[in-house]
């Protein structure tokens, strides 16, 4: 790492993980290394992610890894955080990376969106989150992380193979790049 501005006073890295707009199915494959997570803990101390750790902001964290598509305002607050806290930043799976499958709502007007979620499928009580509930308001397009922040490294898929995960983080851990082979890009 070019900074070791988070390290634990066990030296182990630090990782930070984030959920843009997406799905959390890169998490999800993430925890399928199993047994490997124990393995991994041994050099890594993650300090926040939602499927592991109970931190809802971003700290400081050698290994930044960001899931999910920039969807709306506070995506992009939580994208900056990121940038700012992390010395070296990973965009996880295709969302992150390409803008992925969330993106098709890109030819769709956010309004009407909206509308159609919060009152024309819902209950005669239900309230659109433009009327003072306190919602992030949708950007116009859902647009990769790379449009807002510097990302250093990409691991694509949907979602990446777990695997190709934690080769990702360990070889950060080397002081590498990680190096993904087609074969193991996976879409599922």
């Amino acid at each position: 790492m070019s900074q070791a501005t988070a390290q634990t006073e066990d030296d182990r890295a630090t990782v930070a993980t984030v959920c843009l707009g997406g799905c959390s199915g890169c998490h999800m494959e993430f925890l399928n290394i199993d047994h490997d997570l124990v393995d991994l803990l041994e050099d890594v101390k993650f300090e926040a992610s939602h499927m592991i750790v109970d931190e809802k902001g971003v700290p400081e964290a050698d290994i930044g890894i960001a899931e999910g598509v920039v969807t709306n305002e506070e995506n992009i607050e939580v994208a900056e955080e990121l940038r700012e806290n992390c010395d070296t930043v990973v965009a996880w799976g295709d969302c992150a990376a390409l803008r992925g499958i969330m993106s098709l709502r890109n030819d769709d007007d956010p309004d009407e969106m909206i509308d159609e979620v919060y009152l024309d499928k819902a209950d005669e009580e239900s309230e659109s989150p433009r009327d003072d509930v306190p919602v992030p308001a949708l950007l116009e397009d859902a647009r990769p992380l790379d449009e807002y922040i510097d990302v250093d490294v990409y691991i694509p898929g949907c979602p990446p193979d777990a695997e190709v995960m934690a080769h990702g983080i360990e070889a950060l851990l080397d002081g590498e790049q990680p190096e993904i082979v087609d074969e193991k890009l996976q879409y599922d």
